[in-house]
């Protein structure tokens, strides 16, 4: 190669002062100058900074700099699949410098690269990886056209520090990027929601503040961000005298119980008119005792406008006592506007009973009036209280569901399930005037979420999924969104393989190994693994939910529980390092709450005769959010037995200091989530320190989870942390692997924390 050494290192000298020093508006233009110098002195025909998504796997120019009569090639190098150049990945992935002196003398595993740089003209080229966190993340690369170049060794090293100091620029210039999303998105989410979204803060000594609020507040009542956000007071102020004492009640109340803060008020708007405020926020208790808000207000007083109405207003069919269509529409758009407050799915049901004219045509009125009656109450008895039944004309009703899981598989599974029981009850033989009658439904669905269509777009929708289904033969149900339907059938499908699996027994459980600060085996957890003949191995992910929603998690459960503590007997009874290991088996929400629990925990540890002492139950914050007194008498039971007890992603989900005073725990699991950042996440790392203080201050012990790399290890260990479960010690084993792993010599293992 043609550069200077020397020229280099004055290069990376010169750079890694301005690199850092750079603000993050002038990171952009500092990396192109960087590119067009490192380029020059190279003699480099182009000179560019390759940055792969780890999202999609493409790979795009970010940076280019082209000697004069050197065409660019930026444009062309844009979203580019990096299964295209597997060979070139491989190379980048193995040697951080990767120099090609000679396009023409890649081998055939190069082709498709070839191609490439044929097109650009490329006679050599070198690449230099820039990795982040031990990935590659992109390359620094060097053109030489129609021309071969080779490189020295003492240019390698040189390269390599030019692309480290490169490499540090870039990952800023992408936390910086996914900051300004968080952000924007925040900022455009607020402004896009009907009302005013705001964080607000009570401090001990009485001082009311709003560190965040929406621009909304501003068209609703005339005050700016610079005067509400360090005194609340003016915002407060508005409240009509009659409703504040509830609302500072409610305010109280809700810091003293730290339970979610509800109210409707009212209140004077800029223009000078009284409007229904509706508050929704939750709240968490802070260090310094002061309670912060997490919610939102809007103005609800076309809501009571409509409420004062329908009290005067006939909404409801007289035939049937159902709403009809305009109390229907009304009601459509509430479950609209919950769907979007609370990010959950509703659905939208369309029915028509089959062949209706047929008996309205030989029966006669009377006959068919007593069967829509009979139906709307079938209906009803199929639904929630919270749900919606109408009847909208002739033989039609709908049905408004609401409050289904925000992710759109699960819901469409579940409100297939709702309309199945819909259809299966309107399938049962009539009663009419003395006469049997078997009828059957057409049942048509599209779910709403978060959504911005129109109620009568919602209305046609599922009408045309309830023309499908007559299409279809009748008496079925189908989705207005064909891929919703293939996603029903295809949850419903892995439902059918999974008690499949629960009869088959086609599970088994491979174990993660637990160490100290110095290698040495403290523990493992169980996890549960299925291997289904027609899908492979399959992510407990998609299984352990789908088991809880199906009710099949206590057999699974149980199974777990079984074949762990049978496992633990024999290991026992072999008495070498693996007896006295602990095993920790997760136990679902739902099976930790079985009154039977604790009698079949002991039942199995007689069968199997193994020793509670080495049984450790995982339960996650979901199972603590129930009756607290019951779930403490169940944690005293487990411990009396001998059993400990762990708390499994601790922060993740309803952390609260007043639980973990009141529970009999032994340990705290820092959630992974916590531990992949905390190298780069300053809040990710003062969140893991804060809960290892935490553990250690309730004399607990504590166990991080999902650590990868060593320098999550010894940063977790400047921390305090003194117990550690993750890849960088081992992937989890079936047992016979496992047991070789920690029956090897000591000096083996502490190779791993080395």
């Amino acid at each position: 190669m043609v550069g200077n050494v020397r020229q280099l290192e004055s290069l990376f000298s010169t750079f890694s002062l301005e690199l850092a020093s750079a603000s993050v508006e002038q990171l952009e233009d500092t990396i192109q100058t960087f590119i067009a110098q490192v380029g020059s002195e190279l003699e480099a025909d182009r000179c560019y900074l390759l940055l792969i998504d780890e999202a999609t796997q493409t790979l795009s120019t970010s940076h280019e700099y082209c000697a004069p009569d050197i065409s660019p090639q930026s444009d062309a190098i844009q979203d580019v699949p990096m299964a295209r150049f597997s060979w070139l990945a491989e190379q980048l992935a193995s040697e951080s410098v990767v120099a090609i002196p000679d396009v023409e003398k890649l081998t055939p595993a190069a082709a498709e690269e070839q191609r490439e740089f044929r097109r650009q003209g490329i006679g050599s080229l070198v690449l230099v990886g820039l990795r982040l966190d031990g990935d590659i993340a992109g390359a620094l690369g060097f053109d030489y056209v129609g021309r071969s170049v080779s490189l020295e060794n003492s240019e390698k090293q040189a390269l390599e520090k030019l692309a480290a100091i490169l490499g540090a620029s870039v990952h800023r210039r992408l936390l910086s990027a996914r900051n300004q999303r968080f952000e924007s998105s925040l900022y455009r989410y607020s402004e896009q929601f009907p009302g005013v979204v705001f964080q607000f803060r009570a401090y001990p000594s009485g001082r009311m503040t709003l560190p965040f609020i929406s621009g909304r507040v501003e068209d609703m009542f005339g005050l700016t961000h610079a005067t509400v956000k360090p005194d609340a007071t003016p915002l407060l102020d508005r409240i009509v005298p009659e409703d504040r004492k509830a609302v500072f009640a409610g305010i109280e109340k809700s810091a003293q119980t730290l339970t979610p803060f509800e109210i409707q008020f009212r209140a004077e708007k800029v223009n000078g008119e009284i409007a229904w405020i509706e508050a929704r926020s939750v709240p968490a208790m802070l260090a310094d005792q002061s309670v912060v808000w997490h919610g939102y207000f809007f103005d609800i007083t076309q809501k009571k406008t409509a409420e004062s109405e329908i009290e005067q207003l006939a909404f409801y069919d007289p035939l049937t006592k159902l709403p009809n269509r305009r109390l229907l529409r009304d009601r459509l758009a509430q479950a609209l506007a919950g769907s979007t407050r609370d990010h959950h799915h509703g659905a939208l049901v369309f029915i028509d009973l089959d062949h209706f004219k047929n008996i309205n045509d030989s029966a006669g009125h009377v006959v068919g009036d007593e069967l829509l009656i009979q139906v709307g109450h079938r209906l009803q008895q199929s639904v929630r209280e919270w749900d919606t039944v109408a009847r909208i004309g002739g033989d039609e009703f709908v049905l408004i569901l609401k409050g289904f899981s925000a992710g759109s598989a699960s819901a469409a599974t579940k409100v297939e399930k709702v309309c199945e029981k819909v259809r299966d009850a309107l399938n049962e033989p009539y009663s009419l005037q003395g006469v049997e009658y078997n009828g059957s439904p057409s049942i048509g669905v599209t779910l709403f979420y978060d959504h911005d269509a129109s109620l009568e777009d919602l209305l046609s929708q599922a009408d045309m999924a309830m023309f499908r289904a007559k299409e279809d033969g009748r008496n079925c149900i189908r989705f207005f969104d064909s891929k919703m339907q293939s996603d029903v059938s295809e949850r419903l499908a892995m439902e059918s393989d999974l008690r499949a699996a629960v009869r088959r027994e086609q599970f088994s459980v491979h174990y993660q190994l637990q160490v100290d600060e110095s290698g040495s085996p403290i523990g493992a957890e169980a996890l549960l693994r299925w291997q289904c003949p027609g899908r492979g191995m399959v992510s407990p992910a998609e299984f352990i939910p789908l088991a809880e929603e199906s009710g099949l998690i206590e057999q699974v459960g149980y199974w777990v529980l079984e074949e762990v503590l049978s496992q633990v007997a024999d290991w026992q009874r072999r008495g070498d390092r693996l007896s006295k290991l602990p095993v920790a088996v997760n136990v679902s929400a739902k099976q930790f709450r079985l009154p039977s629990f604790c009698t079949t925990v002991m039942a199995l540890l007689r069968k199997t005769r193994a020793s509670p002492r080495n049984l450790k139950i995982e339960i996650t914050e979901s199972a603590l959010a129930y009756d607290l007194e019951m779930v403490e008498e169940t944690l005293r039971t487990l411990r009396s037995m001998g059993i400990r007890v762990s708390l499994d992603d601790f922060g993740t989900g309803y952390s609260s200091l007043g639980y973990l005073k009141r529970l009999s725990l032994d340990e705290l699991k820092i959630d992974q989530g916590f531990v992949r950042d905390i190298l780069d996440d300053p809040n990710d790392a003062a969140i893991a320190e804060t809960i290892l203080a935490l553990a250690s201050a309730l004399r607990l012990s504590a166990v991080a989870e999902g650590v990868e790399t060593r320098g999550q290890l010894e940063r977790l260990i400047q921390m305090g942390c003194k117990r550690f479960q993750g890849y960088f010690f081992s992937r989890p084993l079936p047992s016979a692997e496992f047991e070789r792993l920690v029956e090897q010599p000591d000096d083996g293992r502490s190779k791993m924390t080395r």
